[in-house]
């Protein structure tokens, strides 16, 4: 072998080495992020999982408190509606001249006005609906609720959908990592032949591992691009 020819081996057995450190070194860094995305990606169903648990909690003592408000109400509303009725024979008795009756029905009036007061006592009013009237027709449910989650975000995690979409950018990640890892292995393996094959087909498996390398990193810089215009 001329030492012109030696110096070109030589050469390219440097290229090749360079090559093969740098992508080792690329695959290692691949393998880590590939491997962090997935215990994110673990970490945030995690964190899903107990936000629905929170969630669920929250809504259960929800409902039980608007139960027995609603008891409450049905018991105001109850009582209100037997006053409205006493009264009325109220008028019809003393208009009778049945004063005893009347008074004795006035007793009764008081005392299921005074039932409706103390159930009243037991709802929170910033929630009840009213008619055209003005007078009280229910519970604004979803209100409650809704106000009831408001508070409890406050101290707690609720809200489990953007936990578990966080959980699925991540397993994309994960898994486009892992892809794009096979690839880098593919482009190892040609630079690996490149450098141990003498015949000239080792220009071939240079040229394929560095237009495989470049394909990978070009991919990388679209996925970022597409990410930062929100895209992907």
């Amino acid at each position: 072998m001329s030492e012109n020819s030696e110096t070109k081996v030589n050469r390219f057995n440097t290229v090749s080495t360079v090559l093969i450190a740098l992508v080792s070194t690329v695959i290692a860094l691949v393998a880590a992020q590939s491997a962090v995305a997935s215990g994110n990606a673990t970490e945030a169903q995690h964190d899903g999982v107990l936000a629905k648990i929170n969630l669920e909690r929250v809504d259960g003592g929800s409902r039980a408190q608007l139960a027995r408000q609603q008891r409450a109400f049905d018991d105001y509303s109850a009582n209100r509606d037997l006053y409205s009725v006493t009264f009325n024979f109220i008028t019809q008795a003393e208009a009778a001249g049945n004063k005893a009756l009347g008074t004795r029905l006035r007793l009764e009036a008081t005392s299921e006005l005074e039932d409706s007061n103390n159930a009243y006592g037991y709802i929170d009013s910033g929630y009840l609906i009213k008619d055209a009237n003005g007078d009280f027709t229910g519970l604004d449910t979803e209100t409650y609720l809704n106000g009831q989650r408001q508070t409890a975000a406050i101290y707690e995690d609720i809200d489990f959908n953007d936990n578990f979409t966080e959980a699925n950018q991540w397993r994309l990640k994960s898994l486009t990592l892992g892809v794009s890892l096979l690839v880098w292995f593919v482009a190892l393996a040609f630079l690996t032949w490149a450098e141990i094959t003498k015949s000239s087909l080792r220009y071939v498996w240079l040229v394929a591992g560095i237009l495989l390398s470049l394909a990978i990193v070009a991919a990388y810089i679209l996925q970022g691009a597409a990410s930062a215009m929100g895209l992907g």
